[in-house]
């Protein structure tokens, strides 16, 4: 198992925990709407514009600097302030995210409910996402492709489909390969194949 995929395992818990504890939000914001009425103080989203253009702002800057730099000092400054606005530009995403459960003006009953549905299918696709994920993290998709198909029967379904051969094999499979690249669209494994070998 790769770093990458454990980190997008990691980063998909942390956002699946994120969108369970906005749900529970939620449920307390329908709570507050069906005891309290209007007169229920419901959190609104807060605006981003101020935080987006500081981060628009900085990555024009951080552009600026690259192009105008030509000694050392200012290259490394250019480097620090490209690196500065990616932060800001994250810290904007995760403030939006964070929030994007909230309303820009003050909800009804129906809509809390049906944010909350909205959610729930939401938190059910990333459960999935993430069973297919762990599940499918330890098996390697070209091996079967490799050792247990006949490269003529997806050589024969891409031209077939006018799929270019390149987007399902790579250079080294196509090299390995050559003998297969020959078949007809038409092109099917029967029994006389098989008994070929």
């Amino acid at each position: 198992v790769s770093k990458a995929q454990v980190a997008a395992l990691d980063g998909l818990g942390t956002k699946l925990e994120t969108l369970k504890l906005q749900k529970k939000l939620l449920k307390k914001i329908l709570k507050k709407i069906t005891s309290q009425g209007d007169d229920a103080k419901i959190p609104l989203k807060k605006d981003p514009t101020k935080m987006v253009a500081k981060a628009t702002k900085a990555a024009d800057k951080a552009k600026t600097m690259k192009e105008k730099a030509k000694t050392k000092e200012e290259k490394i400054a250019a480097t620090e302030a490209t690196e500065k606005s990616k932060v800001m530009k994250k810290a904007v995403a995760e403030a939006k995210f964070t929030e994007m459960h909230l309303w820009a003006t003050k909800p009804n009953k129906t809509q809390v409910i049906k944010r909350i549905e909205m959610w729930t299918e939401k938190i059910k696709k990333m459960e999935m996402n993430i069973k297919h994920k762990d599940d499918n993290k330890e098996v390697s998709l070209g091996t079967s492709k490799l050792n247990y198909m006949d490269p003529r029967i997806s050589v024969a379904w891409c031209k077939k489909n006018e799929v270019p051969i390149e987007k399902v094999f790579s250079k080294t499979l196509r090299d390995k390969f050559n003998w297969s690249m020959a078949v007809p669209p038409d092109w099917e494994f029967n029994e006389e194949i098989a008994k070929q070998g």
